[in-house]
Protein backbone atom coordinates (compact mmCIF):
# COMPACT_ATOMS: atom_id res chain seq x y z
CA UNK A 1 0.00 0.00 0.00
CA UNK A 2 1.37 3.56 -0.89
CA UNK A 3 0.88 6.37 1.10
CA UNK A 4 0.05 9.82 -0.64
CA UNK A 5 1.44 12.54 0.55
CA UNK A 6 -0.10 14.95 -1.92
CA UNK A 7 -1.08 14.60 -5.36
CA UNK A 8 1.58 17.49 -6.39
CA UNK A 9 4.01 15.10 -5.43
CA UNK A 10 2.53 12.03 -7.15
CA UNK A 11 2.17 13.97 -10.24
CA UNK A 12 5.83 15.35 -9.93
CA UNK A 13 7.44 11.39 -8.94
CA UNK A 14 5.19 9.88 -11.84
CA UNK A 15 6.33 12.56 -14.59
CA UNK A 16 9.84 12.87 -13.80
CA UNK A 17 11.10 9.90 -12.23
CA UNK A 18 11.88 7.97 -15.26
CA UNK A 19 13.92 11.19 -16.94
CA UNK A 20 15.57 12.24 -13.83
CA UNK A 21 16.82 8.86 -13.06
CA UNK A 22 17.97 8.49 -16.61
CA UNK A 23 19.63 11.85 -16.57
CA UNK A 24 21.72 11.12 -13.15
CA UNK A 25 22.69 7.79 -14.61
CA UNK A 26 24.11 10.06 -17.89
CA UNK A 27 26.22 11.54 -15.27
CA UNK A 28 27.70 8.83 -14.03
CA UNK A 29 25.63 7.33 -11.30
CA UNK A 30 24.94 3.55 -11.58
CA UNK A 31 21.56 2.83 -11.59
CA UNK A 32 20.52 2.03 -7.88
CA UNK A 33 22.39 5.32 -7.15
CA UNK A 34 20.59 7.32 -10.27
CA UNK A 35 16.83 5.99 -8.59
CA UNK A 36 18.04 7.07 -5.13
CA UNK A 37 19.20 10.76 -6.11
CA UNK A 38 15.69 10.89 -7.69
CA UNK A 39 13.67 10.28 -4.65
CA UNK A 40 16.34 12.75 -2.72
CA UNK A 41 15.43 15.06 -5.61
CA UNK A 42 11.96 14.77 -5.19
CA UNK A 43 11.98 14.73 -1.25
CA UNK A 44 14.62 17.91 -1.22
CA UNK A 45 12.25 19.57 -3.69
CA UNK A 46 9.15 18.87 -2.05
CA UNK A 47 10.73 20.21 1.49
CA UNK A 48 11.69 23.21 -0.01
CA UNK A 49 8.40 23.70 -2.71
CA UNK A 50 8.44 27.48 -1.45
CA UNK A 51 10.97 28.41 -3.06
CA UNK A 52 9.45 27.09 -6.22
CA UNK A 53 9.11 30.07 -8.47
CA UNK A 54 5.95 29.37 -10.77
CA UNK A 55 3.19 26.76 -10.78
CA UNK A 56 3.88 23.74 -9.45
CA UNK A 57 2.01 22.11 -12.34
CA UNK A 58 3.38 23.35 -14.97
CA UNK A 59 6.32 20.95 -15.76
CA UNK A 60 8.19 23.27 -17.98
CA UNK A 61 8.82 25.36 -14.48
CA UNK A 62 9.26 21.79 -12.43
CA UNK A 63 11.55 20.41 -14.89
CA UNK A 64 14.39 22.62 -14.87
CA UNK A 65 13.89 23.30 -10.76
CA UNK A 66 14.37 19.59 -10.12
CA UNK A 67 17.13 19.22 -12.86
CA UNK A 68 19.14 21.81 -10.64
CA UNK A 69 18.43 20.25 -7.08
CA UNK A 70 19.34 16.81 -8.93
CA UNK A 71 22.97 18.06 -10.21
CA UNK A 72 23.02 19.84 -6.51
CA UNK A 73 22.77 16.32 -4.66
CA UNK A 74 24.92 14.38 -7.33
CA UNK A 75 27.33 17.54 -7.18
CA UNK A 76 27.30 16.44 -2.94
CA UNK A 77 27.36 12.99 -3.38
CA UNK A 78 30.48 12.97 -5.89
CA UNK A 79 32.69 15.00 -3.12
CA UNK A 80 31.30 13.28 0.04
CA UNK A 81 32.54 9.79 -1.60
CA UNK A 82 36.32 11.58 -2.52
CA UNK A 83 36.38 12.42 1.14
CA UNK A 84 35.44 9.07 2.13
CA UNK A 85 38.38 8.40 0.24
CA UNK A 86 40.12 9.98 2.89
CA UNK A 87 42.88 12.67 1.58
CA UNK A 88 45.53 13.90 3.40
CA UNK A 89 44.35 16.38 6.15
CA UNK A 90 47.64 18.32 5.90
CA UNK A 91 50.64 17.42 3.36
CA UNK A 92 52.75 16.46 6.88
CA UNK A 93 50.25 14.00 7.48
CA UNK A 94 50.13 12.32 4.25
CA UNK A 95 50.21 8.18 4.51
CA UNK A 96 51.84 7.04 1.66
CA UNK A 97 50.51 3.83 0.62
CA UNK A 98 52.73 0.84 0.05
CA UNK A 99 52.49 -1.10 -2.68
CA UNK A 100 51.70 -4.42 -1.49
CA UNK A 101 49.13 -2.62 0.85
CA UNK A 102 47.31 0.19 -1.20
CA UNK A 103 44.76 0.75 1.36
CA UNK A 104 46.71 1.25 3.80
CA UNK A 105 46.20 5.11 4.61
CA UNK A 106 42.99 4.15 4.64
CA UNK A 107 43.11 1.79 7.24
CA UNK A 108 45.14 4.04 9.27
CA UNK A 109 43.09 6.84 8.93
CA UNK A 110 39.85 5.33 9.83
CA UNK A 111 41.50 3.33 12.85
CA UNK A 112 42.51 6.99 13.95
CA UNK A 113 39.40 8.38 13.75
CA UNK A 114 37.86 5.51 15.20
CA UNK A 115 40.47 6.32 18.38
CA UNK A 116 39.08 10.20 18.76
CA UNK A 117 36.48 11.10 21.33
CA UNK A 118 32.80 11.45 19.79
CA UNK A 119 32.72 14.76 19.95
CA UNK A 120 35.28 14.71 17.84
CA UNK A 121 34.51 12.50 15.76
CA UNK A 122 31.20 14.25 15.10
CA UNK A 123 32.40 17.27 14.61
CA UNK A 124 34.49 16.05 12.06
CA UNK A 125 31.24 13.76 10.30
CA UNK A 126 29.12 17.20 10.06
CA UNK A 127 32.10 19.58 8.53
CA UNK A 128 33.52 17.06 6.13
CA UNK A 129 31.21 14.08 5.55
CA UNK A 130 28.22 15.85 5.88
CA UNK A 131 29.47 19.16 4.46
CA UNK A 132 27.96 21.29 6.93
CA UNK A 133 29.53 24.97 7.45
CA UNK A 134 31.12 26.05 10.62
CA UNK A 135 28.04 27.81 10.66
CA UNK A 136 25.53 25.01 10.80
CA UNK A 137 27.64 22.99 12.81
CA UNK A 138 27.56 25.37 15.08
CA UNK A 139 23.55 25.93 15.24
CA UNK A 140 23.23 21.97 15.41
CA UNK A 141 25.83 21.70 17.99
CA UNK A 142 24.35 25.27 19.91
CA UNK A 143 28.06 26.27 20.03
CA UNK A 144 29.77 29.94 18.37
CA UNK A 145 31.43 29.67 15.07
CA UNK A 146 34.71 30.18 17.03
CA UNK A 147 34.06 27.13 19.43
CA UNK A 148 33.45 24.66 16.03
CA UNK A 149 36.95 25.94 14.34
CA UNK A 150 38.60 24.95 17.61
CA UNK A 151 36.80 21.88 17.98
CA UNK A 152 38.03 21.27 14.29
CA UNK A 153 42.03 22.11 14.92
CA UNK A 154 41.43 20.06 17.61
CA UNK A 155 40.32 17.06 16.03
CA UNK A 156 42.32 17.23 13.25
CA UNK A 157 45.30 18.09 15.42
CA UNK A 158 44.33 14.62 17.28
CA UNK A 159 43.28 12.82 14.31
CA UNK A 160 47.17 13.54 13.02
CA UNK A 161 48.71 12.17 15.86
CA UNK A 162 46.95 9.05 16.09
CA UNK A 163 47.62 8.35 13.08
CA UNK A 164 51.21 8.87 13.33
CA UNK A 165 50.95 6.85 16.49
CA UNK A 166 49.50 4.34 14.43
CA UNK A 167 52.22 4.46 11.81
CA UNK A 168 54.90 4.04 14.07
CA UNK A 169 53.41 1.12 15.61
CA UNK A 170 53.39 -0.71 12.50
CA UNK A 171 56.32 0.61 11.15
CA UNK A 172 57.96 -1.59 13.88
CA UNK A 173 58.48 2.12 16.10
CA UNK A 174 60.58 3.40 13.17
CA UNK A 175 59.73 6.30 12.29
Amino acid sequence: MTAHLDPVLDQWIARFRGPLTGLLASWGADWGEAEELAMDTFAEAWLGRERLRGSMADSRVVGPWLRGIAANLHRSRQRSARRLRLEPLHEDAAVAPSPEHPDERLDVLRAAFALLRTDQQMVLRMFYLDEASTREVAALLMLTEKAVEGRLHQARRALREKADRLLAATAGGSR
